[in-house]
């Protein structure tokens, strides 16, 4: 159960255990003791900004339970979590499904490989409700979460709707767990499958090329999402990185990006993921080295943490900053 005040939070677990731990995107998910006030009642009191948001779950003999008193619960690549949604805090209204609009469509595929990763893995390609001479093109990372626990189709719908994006063609591109590390790896050629095998494959499909192509990723993803436009700097025109789990060296040379559209965000509660990187302090060092090489970059900072509700919430905003200007 939690307890909201102004911008306290007390969380409470009700329930006999011999110990009982609180986890959550405010604490990197390190297990922070409760402290017992009875044998079956838990209580901690902490306090965050009126318009944060995050992932949480309690930890009671070792076992991860959600908060069954929260109605609030998120989705992610590692399952359920309860979620905190402070006062001020809400889902911009494109995440939400809106039946008064037009609405684009996804088509499933297949696509096979046998010169990158070897093996087979599902593309799927958002075809927005409305379309305009030039076709432009956004390339999303880990593209099944995107769809699943981005609210991406959401997303793309009513910004289009609104005119606050132009159509756009969505490239959702899957990826097996087991894989994600060596793929989105400094040392991949992640960025020769996309433009060797994936976009040629969905320009087929669609009958005609891309006359401009974006990328889009979460944390390792929008590590990729950048390395690509580095190694390709004629193909892509910009790109979002969420969180971004940013490999580069400090000494890389970023004249490439140029010119380009850079929008980078974290959730200012990033600072310890498991591999021991601030991701606050990561993408406010590589910004300034991306803008000093001549990069248009957008920065921005949220009240939340390292997940996929930090992402759906904000990716409005990444798209609008990303494609906004003349339509």
């Amino acid at each position: 159960m939690i307890e909201i005040n102004g911008n306290k939070v007390v969380f409470t677990y009700c329930g006999e255990a011999e110990n009982v731990f609180l986890k959550g995107d405010f604490n990197n998910f390190q297990p922070e003791r409760m402290i017992a006030k009875r044998e079956d009642l838990w209580v901690l009191e902490k306090e965050f900004p009126l318009n944060a948001r995050f992932d949480y779950k309690f930890v009671v003999d070792g076992k991860e339970m959600l908060d069954a008193e929260n109605p609030f619960v998120s989705e992610g690549g590692f399952g359920f979590s309860s979620e905190l949604r402070m006062p001020r805090f809400h889902y911009p209204i494109a995440t939400k499904y809106h039946k008064s609009i037009k609405h684009g469509r996804i088509a499933k595929y297949s696509v096979s490989d046998k010169i990158y990763f070897r093996y087979k893995r599902d593309i799927y390609i958002y075809i927005p409700p409305f379309t305009r001479k030039e076709k432009i093109a956004l390339v999303f990372q880990d593209g099944l979460e995107y769809i699943l626990f981005g609210a991406a189709k959401n997303t793309l719908d009513y910004l289009i709707n609104k005119g606050k994006i132009p159509p756009v063609y969505g490239i959702f591109v899957d990826i097996r767990k087991d894989r994600r590390l060596k793929e989105y790896s400094d040392c991949s050629r992640y960025d020769e499958f996309i433009l060797g095998r994936v976009v040629p494959f969905c320009e087929r499909m669609l009958g005609f090329s891309f006359r401009k192509k974006f990328t889009v990723g979460v944390s390792l993803g929008g590590f990729v999402s950048v390395a690509a436009i580095l190694k390709n700097p004629s193909e892509f025109a910009g790109a979002v990185s969420q969180s971004g789990v940013l490999l580069f060296k400090e000494d890389e040379d970023f004249s490439p990006l140029k010119n380009k559209k850079i929008y980078m965000d974290a959730g200012r509660y990033e600072t310890r993921l498991d591999m021991s990187m601030n991701v606050v302090h990561t993408n406010k060092f590589f910004a300034k080295l991306f803008a000093k090489n001549g990069a248009n970059v957008v920065v921005k900072l949220w009240n939340d943490g390292h997940s996929w509700g930090n992402w759906k919430a904000h990716l409005p905003f990444a798209l609008e900053k990303l494609l906004g200007g003349k339509r």
